[in-house]
């Protein structure tokens, strides 16, 4: 692929798996390893209680797999998302720009799609990324169900190994202990070291405080783009988890949090979004199991939060 690449797609709408009316475009730019979607759809073709997801997909034999993007906000008199991901590895998926045939957007009772390959859309034959994490974690044929789980946790340990947040969470501070390889497969990292790496954080980047209702005193840390670069890669489960890296590129950032009681003390991974059942349902798939609502200034939206996922 070139390093710049521009170009707008028609989006049209589908019934029964058939073309129909055109419904929006969609806008592609990418520049080097950075892609930037811009999808737009009329308002009319959307009604104002319906949500709609929207997918890049890829073209596997006779279907379409979808890696999802995000969904549909009303802005400017218009349906519309936005966001910037990498161009080889659109969302942290399996597939890249090059790779990819289109966008497909599923509603609640409509479907829509830009092909930019000039191919036909079967839109009667699409699988939502969401459809291959639940097959990944199904119990394979022959093995017990407690066989079926240690395979999963390991792929995903092997995962969080092996990357990082857009592939460029580098190892940094000598201060930060070192697990060791056999620590990594036998055993939760100790408390006492997460306690440790917390402190090598507070350091280097502001923490906000707040108290709960019961209260729990819940402390945080804002990682922006330019602060991923500085996290040891394997100290805090920045790995290939679709869903975090999905709310990371559209949103621009992670939270850390450390939530503290006479009890105990727990620590969290928080991803950027906006609840809906929907949303709730993906972010369960990926491990991201609580919603925190937050208040201030800089809410973005109405129901704007953190999907959070205990770190152990």
């Amino acid at each position: 692929m070139s390093d710049y690449k521009r170009f707008v797609s028609y989006i049209y709408g589908y019934e029964q798996g058939e073309k129909r009316e055109s419904a929006g475009f969609v806008k592609v730019n990418a520049r080097g390893n950075e892609c930037k979607f811009w999808v737009h759809v009329n308002e009319d073709r959307i009604a104002a209680e319906e949500s709609c997801r929207v997918y890049v997909f890829m073209r596997r034999k006779e279907r379409l797999q979808g890696q999802y993007l995000g969904e549909l906000e009303k802005r400017n008199g218009a349906w519309e998302w936005s966001g910037v991901t990498e161009t080889d590895s659109l969302m942290g998926g399996s597939f890249g720009l090059a790779e990819s045939g289109g966008v497909y957007l599923e509603g609640d009772n409509r479907v829509f799609a830009a092909a930019w390959d000039d191919l036909p859309v079967p839109a009667d034959r699409f699988d939502p990324e969401e459809r291959f994490a639940r097959q990944a974690v199904e119990k394979p044929a022959g093995e017990s169900e407690v066989q079926a789980a240690e395979l999963a946790l390991e792929e995903e340990r092997q995962e969080a190994e092996e990357t990082g947040v857009g592939s460029s969470v580098q190892e940094e501070g000598a201060s930060v202990q070192e697990e060791t390889a056999a620590e990594e497969q036998t055993a939760p990292v100790p408390a006492d070291l997460r306690k440790e790496h917390w402190t090598y954080l507070t350091k280097r980047f502001p923490v906000t405080r707040y108290v709960e209702g019961n209260g729990a005193e819940v402390y945080s840390i804002r990682l922006n783009n330019r602060d991923l670069s500085r996290i040891p890669r394997d100290k805090w489960e920045l790995g290939n988890n679709s869903f975090l890296l999905h709310g990371y590129y559209q949103y621009g950032h992670l939270l850390l949090l450390r939530r503290q009681t006479e009890e105990d003390i727990c620590y969290y991974i928080g991803v950027p979004g906006v609840y809906n059942e929907r949303e709730q349902e993906i972010a369960s798939m990926f491990g991201f199991d609580e919603f925190k609502v937050v208040k201030g200034p800089n809410t973005r939206q109405k129901g704007f939060g953190y999907w959070c996922r205990t770190l152990r």
